[in-house]
């Protein structure tokens, strides 16, 4: 419940009506579950190492010891512990004290908790990538493929981008500060009023299928998706040639693979904010500053077109 009012809260403000899932992926929101726990976890090394002499870590340390034995319910606060080490994989150094990283070995007292929380974020981002991959276990290397569902759509263009800590905002909500960056959050989202699989439409009391929602702009009938209108649309398509002729050039200059050898999916990713895939982590930053203000100018002038062929 919690969740659930958090997501919606946040999408009436935004204006992204997508799932909750995307909106969590978005803007770097874990589930409840892991993030709980990482509160668990967090919780057993305050008991075990920082706050050993406190009467709730000496019943907690007794219960512990005996919790293989002794018929404990459910839901007492050593087995949701238990599970919650099961949860994030770390289950090698449990019941014993936890593994402390040097970060941690060396901090000041007063500060050993929040190091070990800020350790721990990466563990649940990982755990929440292993989540999100699963629900499309046989997904083709490089992205390929017909797509079933805006969830199926947004994994396909941004599940390779994924790699960073997913706590964080992506860098197309932050760098750009002077910039409105929500119609790009739409777009990335599937949520923008002006992309016909975006938008949900009832026919005869059953929602339409995914790929029956075709481009209003081609005799064709083609499936209106993002990447349609992005790259292959004659109507729409031109307006990204300024942008795909920056890209190219970035992919030459950074010994990336050249644009035309890329898949539709892998070429509209970086168009919406993604590096590339194969491009090192360290150069990210420098490659999102070079792009993101043409990204931001070419989804306000797509926009514009869209609107005024509507």
């Amino acid at each position: 419940m919690v969740e659930r009012t958090l997501i919606h809260s946040l999408q009436r403000t935004l204006h992204s009506f997508t799932f909750p899932h995307i909106t969590m992926i978005e803007l770097g929101i874990p589930p409840l579950i892991l993030q709980q726990a990482l509160q668990l976890v967090a919780l057993h090394f305050r008991y075990t190492v920082l706050h050993t002499n406190t009467i709730a870590a000496k019943l907690y340390n007794l219960r512990r010891k005996f919790r293989c034995s002794n018929a404990h319910l459910q839901h007492t606060i050593e087995n949701r512990i238990a599970k919650a080490h099961s949860t994030l994989m770390i289950s090698s150094t449990y019941p014993g004290p936890p593994f402390m990283p040097r970060s941690v070995t060396l901090a000041k007292p007063k500060n050993k908790g929040k190091f070990y929380a800020t350790f721990l974020k990466p563990i649940v981002s990982a755990g929440w990538l292993r989540q999100i991959r699963l629900k499309y276990p046989q997904t083709p290397l490089p992205p390929s493929g017909n797509v079933s569902s805006r969830l199926h759509a947004h994994f396909l263009l941004h599940h390779l981008s994924l790699c960073n800590n997913l706590y964080k905002l992506p860098p197309y909500l932050t760098m750009c500060a002077h910039r409105n960056p929500m119609s790009l959050l739409r777009l990335r989202s599937q949520s923008h009023q002006s992309i016909l699989t975006h938008m949900l439409t009832i026919v005869d009391n059953k929602r339409d299928a995914y790929d029956s929602r075709g481009c209003l702009y081609c005799p064709s009938g083609v499936t209106g998706s993002e990447i349609h209108l992005i790259l292959e649309c004659p109507a729409t398509s031109d307006v990204a040639l300024d942008l795909i002729q920056l890209l190219t050039c970035l992919l030459y200059d950074t010994c990336q693979p050249d644009w035309s050898t890329l898949t539709t999916h892998q070429q509209t990713s970086p168009i919406l904010g993604d590096p590339p895939s194969t491009l090192p982590k360290k150069f990210h930053h420098v490659w999102l500053q070079s792009t993101l203000p043409a990204i931001l100018d070419y989804v306000i002038h797509l926009e514009t077109v869209l609107y005024n062929m509507t």
